[in-house]
């Protein structure tokens, strides 16, 4: 008994950041999919998702394009979101909670590949801090738990970040994944249009031999391939409205230092999330140039400086692109930087922690560990509106009252009746 404790303490000790990592991990777990038919919102967006997944699933018939990028736009993103989602409501026999189970699957990868991308470009401390704090901090369980396509975005936009720094640092065989990676993104949000402008403007830095032209031949095919749904598509409505040339046209008025200017707030929205939406808008200012300062003293090395200017452009094509645009701008089109600010922050409270003073150890440890409490008494009482258990039961009651629910897009009530009705083997719609 005694040697197996003594190998208890050994393991503890030498594997113990995966072992905090893992007890935050259980955290990520039941701030995600605890109470999920309570907590999680079925509204618009995930009963299109739903109607997409029965039209795969019932009908058998398989769309070539996804939801609308942008309200009357004609402009589509990939299919690839509609397919992964019907795995889940093919499991569950069309039951709307697939949207939940989704959206708390996608938080997973989004745990993990934080920790693990955060670890290799920063050190295992960052990492930790990282995903304390995206697991705890209301704004990361609310982002979470909403299955939309945007629950992507933070996590792929980090790995894209890790191959194209991987890549001119002279790994040249990333450069099919990064096309992967940048396929993947295009196919799901529109956003993902910063991506390839960030590519090229990093493209001056890519390792100059045969080897990187190699891949860089290989790599289009493979992003091309992502596109292909959505170019086959458009070839086929030669005759639509409102085409991709159309919109950017109606919404783009050019370059305007004014716009620029007036779009300073949003491009470093994404630290408001970590910072509070209060402090937030000052301390927001000070956290690149502090971040920059501090890894960069005292060692000015190639890799430290291609490492910074990718945090440069992470926040500075969103920026510039949407001061291009006249339309309406949410929070959540910068949310490709929302790691990387998330990665700065931590990095610093890192080099804090990091500091020789006994103090300053013990204050982030506090300070993280109040944090934590607060967070865990103020997650529990909270609880979403339109969660789906609310709407089954006013579904049912309708149901059970012989009252019809007329089709409507986007209109929870209807799906949530075709599937209690399916349930009972009765066919609407």
């Amino acid at each position: 008994m005694k040697k197996l404790f003594t190998n208890c303490l050994k393991f503890l000790k030498k594997n113990r950041i995966l072992v905090l990592v893992f007890i935050i991990f259980l955290f990520e777990v039941f701030f995600r999919f605890y109470q999920m038919d309570q907590r999680n919102p079925f509204s618009f967006d995930q009963v299109d998702n739903a109607w997409a997944a029965k039209t795969i699933i019932v009908d058998h018939r398989f769309p070539l394009v996804g939801m609308v990028a942008k309200g009357n736009s004609g402009i589509y993103i990939g299919p690839i979101y509609y397919y992964l989602i019907s795995i889940f409501y093919l499991l569950t026999n069309l039951n709307p909670i697939a949207s939940a189970l989704f959206a708390g699957v996608t938080s997973i990868f989004t745990f993990w590949a934080l920790f693990y991308f955060v670890k290799k470009l920063t050190n295992s401390g960052t990492a930790v801090i990282a995903v304390l704090i995206n697991t705890f901090i209301s704004s990361g369980i609310a982002f979470d738990r909403v299955q939309w396509p945007v629950n992507f975005i933070p996590g792929i936009s980090l790995i894209i970040f890790y191959l194209l720094y991987k890549i001119v640092t002279g790994d040249a065989k990333k450069i099919v994944w990064l096309a992967v990676a940048t396929g993947f993104m295009c196919s799901i949000h529109f956003t993902a249009i910063f991506f390839p402008i960030i590519v090229l403007l990093s493209l001056p830095l890519f390792p100059r031999n045969k080897t990187t032209i190699k891949y860089i031949l290989l790599s289009i095919p493979v992003f091309i391939l992502f596109l292909a749904p959505n170019i086959i598509y458009q070839l086929s409505q030669k005759g639509a409205n409102g085409t991709f040339a159309n919109y950017i046209g109606e919404n783009l008025h050019g370059f305007h230092l004014r716009r620029v200017i007036q779009l300073t707030h949003d491009a470093l929205i994404q630290f408001n999330h970590y910072l509070g939406w209060q402090i937030g808008e000052f301390l927001k200012y000070f956290a690149l140039p502090v971040f920059f300062i501090l890894y960069l003293y005292k060692s000015i090395k190639k890799n430290k400086l291609i490492f910074s200017y990718l945090i440069l452009l992470w926040f500075i094509v969103p920026w510039f692109v949407f001061s291009l645009y006249k339309g309406e701008i949410s929070d959540y089109y910068f949310s490709a930087n929302r790691f990387i600010a998330l990665m700065v922050l931590s990095y610093l409270i890192y080099r804090v922690f990091s500091l020789k003073f006994l103090l300053a150890k013990i204050l982030v440890v506090v300070a993280l560990f109040i944090f934590c409490i607060y967070s865990f008494i103020n997650f529990l009482p909270n609880a979403e509106r339109n969660g789906l258990a609310s709407q089954e039961i006013a579904v049912s009651a309708q149901i059970k009252a012989s009252e019809k629910i007329d089709w409507g897009r986007g209109v929870p009530s209807a799906y949530i009746y075709y599937y209690l009705m399916r349930q009972k083997g009765i066919r609407v719609y």
